[in-house]
């Protein structure tokens, strides 16, 4: 917020400079972004954080300087005006929850050549704003002096009675800037009999707007949920001055005072007559500040210094809280305290000590040595550290990522339209609005991001946290997650490179596992998956535990994404893979190693998994390694057969292996392998 430092003063003048004064607002909190000297004047911007929402006027702002200095504010006296007129307009709130408070006020026969004072046009422009009406103005200065945002309709243009309701299916409105919007079920419109005419808390509508012409207007002021305006003005692609103070919490006891104020001024400085205050609320829904329990105690033992009980009430009261004398235990003294009606933020003891330390000064708090024996946590020799997974998997040529825990809902509901996930009150953007079930996301919207850029071959992977909601819990893992797109290989002159395909993704994931010492064998048992491709996803096992997924995304969801290449995703539970068994060293065999190889033709849809399972466990301690070097499925093969080719080592630990005994284990594979899968031998 910018504001003049000249108007401030108006409201309190503490015995400061301007350096001094901006030094201070900065060490409680308000951090002073700006100091810019005009002609008469200095403009002051400071960089509010979100819970501070009480600071986005001078009253708000003159409080904090008050509460610092031992000061009080020298708030203007607004007149109660008495009215002139009888006719106003009913209001009906039908959304009673998004809007428990609303005042509304007729003022007729205002002077269509009124113009705006230059004082006023002044303290518009010290906070960037420009002047378009005097009636616009006003509620303009009426915004930035208390804090209020509020809205005039011309009353001429509205029929009926006034209703606060949610928008209707389809429902359209030209705003202000001329943009015309369809409006979503869930967004608040102030409307009349025939049509809405606002967008409520974010901008009005062009069609009952103020102009030169205007002579009757119909004022506005009311509270709007913080939780319902939060996120819908990005989501039309606008940003308001109302809208920016609304998200954030406006005071729940100031609507009548704003009105009563932009009431005065109009009347001073365009005339006319004023009505009766109409004023429809639901206290039911409106904002309650509970009392906290403050102990002395925990005050001391924050701030590691004594701090008298006198001290600390002195201090509630300037900060605006009503403190009651609570029941001592022992030598702890405790208050009751309730925090005034703008001060959202203070909801537990642990703020209330945070406040009396601001108001103190972080900088005035003296410095200690700790106390305590500061330990080293001891990791048991078996933990793994995320940073050697990292470099496993840095090691295969993959790039390490890191992307927001929140996510584009529509996205993530695509991968995984079964899961529920958290939704954020308040989204930084409309496409970041869920917390994240899954890495893959994530990995996607980067994928995509690249693509954009010309860079189709990507090899990435992220180790993150992810959010899964089981009823009123909230579950919280670490995941490991990679993504393989385009070439294996970058484009070289000895040949084409290769398109990545299952068996890529399925590299990481048995390198990391063996890498990390896992003796448990890790099996690949196929599976469907919402997001996967049906016939290539498969569930990563150790035993009987799936710890994670391996799959190429669905042909469905890739074009629906614009994505030119396949993709294939893996995804491990980070503390699956991080419980690595202790390293257990063994003497290697001096005799020599014997290499066997055999080519079986089985039936297509048995698993080379499997046949690797059944030799391993038939096979006796000779055997030292076994893996699949060919797969063959065509011509001279019979239809709905393959050819499954797998080369074995073997060694003796402590003789040499002589032919006729290895052609014993071999032929003694071969026959289990018939009985048991009807394998046929190929030549």
């Amino acid at each position: 917020m910018k504001f003049s430092e000249k108007w401030l003063r108006e409201w309190v003048n503490p015995s400061l400079t301007t350096e001094q004064l901006s030094e201070q607002l900065t060490m409680a909190g308000l951090e002073v972004d700006s100091v810019e000297k005009t002609a008469q004047d200095t403009l002051i911007e400071v960089d509010l954080t979100p819970n501070r929402g009480d600071c986005l006027s001078i009253l708000g702002i003159a409080r904090e300087v008050a509460a610092l200095n031992k000061l009080n504010v020298t708030a203007h006296k607004i007149p109660t005006i008495k009215p002139s007129i009888e006719k106003t307009f009913e209001v009906e709130i039908q959304a009673q929850a998004e809007c428990p408070r609303y005042v509304g006020r007729l003022v007729r026969d205002i002077r269509q050549d009124a113009v705006t004072p230059a004082w006023l046009v002044e303290h518009l422009a010290a906070s960037d704003i420009g002047s378009l009406h005097p009636v616009v103005d006003i509620l303009n200065f009426v915004m930035l002096e208390l804090g209020q945002p509020m809205h005039a309709f011309d009353a001429d243009k509205l029929s009926g009675t006034i209703e606060v309701r949610l928008a209707k299916k389809n429902e359209t409105i030209k705003l202000l800037d001329q943009q015309k919007v369809i409006l979503q079920p869930d967004t608040l419109v102030i409307a009349d009999q025939k049509a809405a005419h606002a967008m409520a808390g974010i901008m009005g509508g062009f069609e009952s707007a103020v102009s030169e012409s205007t002579v009757n207007l119909f004022l506005e002021s009311a509270l709007f949920s913080a939780e319902l305006i939060a996120g819908k003005a990005r989501r039309y692609g606008l940003h308001t001055d109302s809208s920016f103070r609304f998200e954030r919490g406006v005071d729940p006891q100031l609507q009548t005072q704003a009105i009563e104020r932009a009431t005065h001024l109009i009347l001073e400085i365009c005339g006319g007559n004023a009505g009766p205050i109409t004023e429809v609320q639901k206290p039911e829904f409106l904002p309650k500040q509970a009392k906290i329990v403050l102990h002395h105690s925990r005050v001391q033992k924050m701030l590691g210094e004594s701090l008298a009980p006198e001290n600390v009430k002195e201090i509630l009261h300037r900060m605006g809280c009503k403190v009651i004398e609570g029941t001592h235990k022992a030598e702890d003294k405790q208050w009751e305290v309730l925090p005034p009606s703008y001060r959202y933020d203070l909801n537990g003891e642990i703020d209330l000590v945070e406040e009396v330390v601001r108001i103190i000064g972080y900088n005035n708090v003296p410095t200690h040595a700790p106390l305590a024996h500061l330990e080293f946590i001891k990791t048991p020799q078996s933990q793994v550290p995320v940073s050697r997974i990292k470099r496993a998997l840095v090691d295969l040529g993959y790039q390490e990522v890191i992307t927001y825990s929140f996510v584009d809902d529509n996205l993530q509901k695509q991968l995984f339209p079964q899961q529920s996930a958290l939704p954020l009150l308040n989204p930084i953007s409309a496409d970041m609005g869920v917390m994240r079930v899954s890495l893959w996301p994530g990995l996607l919207s980067t994928l995509i991001y690249n693509q954009n850029r010309q860079q189709t071959r990507l090899k990435i992977f992220e180790v993150g946290m992810c959010f899964h909601q089981h009823k009123d819990k909230l579950e919280q893992k670490n995941w490991v997650g990679g993504l393989i797109s385009g070439t294996v290989t970058q484009e070289n002159w000895d040949g084409k490179p290769r398109i990545a395909d299952f068996f890529d993704a399925k590299l990481p994931i048995e390198h990391l596992w063996h890498w990390l010492g896992h003796k448990d064998k890790l099996t690949f048992v196929a599976t469907e998956h919402s997001a996967c491709h049906p016939g290539q996803c498969a569930a990563i096992q150790t035993g009987n535990q799936v710890i994670g997924t391996v799959g190429r995304l669905h042909p469905r969801i890739q074009k629906e994404l614009g994505i030119d290449h396949p993709v294939y995703l893996f995804e491990m539970e980070q503390k699956a893979i991080s419980l690595a068994p202790m390293l257990h060293f063994e003497r290697p065999s001096k005799f020599p190693e014997i290499r066997r190889d055999i080519a079986v033709i089985v039936d297509e849809k048995i698993l080379g998994a499997d046949l690797i399972n059944y030799v391993r466990k038939s096979a006796d301690s000779v055997l030292r390694e076994i893996s699949i070097f060919d797969v063959y499925a065509g011509k001279g093969i019979d239809s709905g057969r393959k050819s499954i080719a797998i080369g074995l080592i073997l060694q003796h630990p402590s003789r040499t292996l002589v032919d006729q005994e290895v052609d014993e284990i071999i032929l003694s594979i071969v026959n289990g392998l018939e009985k048991e899968f009807s394998a046929k031998l190929r030549d």
